[in-house]
C-alpha cells in the first residue's frame, strides 16, 4: 500500500516508493544522481551539464535544452558505451538528476538500438520497473525524429 504523507493545509497525496536504481536489462540500471553515489560499476551521467559535485562518471549529454532536442549522435555514443561495458561484464548505471527524463531516454535508446525494439516498447519495459519515468514524447521537441534515428 502506498505511503501517505500529509502536508499542513493540503490534501494528503499517496506517494509510491520507487526502487532505485532500476534494472531495465541484465546489468543495466536507470537512476538518479543519489544512486550514482553508491553504485559499483560503470556510470554514465546524461545531464546537460555535469555538476561540479558529480560522482565519478562518464558524461554524455543527450539533450540540448536550448534547442529542445535530443542529441542522436550522443544517444548512439551512450548506447555503444553501455554495450562495451556490458561486454566486459560491468554493471552499468545511466543517471540524471532524478532518473525520470534523461536517464530513461538514454536507457530506452540503448534498448531500441541494441534489441531492435521501438522506443515505445523500450519505455514500456522501463516503466514496468520504474513507473515514474516520462516518455520523450512528453518533454522533447524532436521526439518524432528519434524513432527513425
Amino acid at each position: 500500500m502506498p505511503e501517505t504523507k500529509k502536508k499542513s493545509g493540503t490534501r494528503a497525496k499517496a506517494r509510491t516508493t520507487q526502487k532505485s536504481p532500476s534494472e531495465i536489462a541484465p546489468g543495466v540500471f536507470v537512476g538518479g544522481r543519489s544512486d550514482a553515489l553508491r553504485f559499483a560499476g560503470a556510470k554514465f551521467c546524461v545531464l546537460d551539464e555535469a555538476p561540479d559535485s558529480m560522482p565519478t562518471a562518464t558524461h554524455v549529454p543527450i539533450y540540448d535544452a536550448a534547442a529542445d532536442r535530443a542529441v542522436p549522435a550522443n544517444l548512439d555514443r551512450l548506447a555503444a558505451s553501455i554495450r562495451q561495458a556490458r561486454t566486459k561484464g560491468e554493471a552499468v548505471l545511466v543517471f540524471c538528476g532524478h532518473g525520470v527524463r534523461r536517464s530513461p531516454l538514454g536507457a530506452a535508446w540503448y534498448l531500441h538500438t541494441t534489441e531492435g525494439i521501438s522506443l515505445d516498447a523500450a519505455y514500456d519495459r522501463i516503466r514496468a520497473v520504474r513507473p515514474k519515468v516520462e516518455h520523450a514524447r512528453d518533454w522533447i521537441g524532436n521526439h518524432r525524429n528519434l524513432e527513425g534515428g
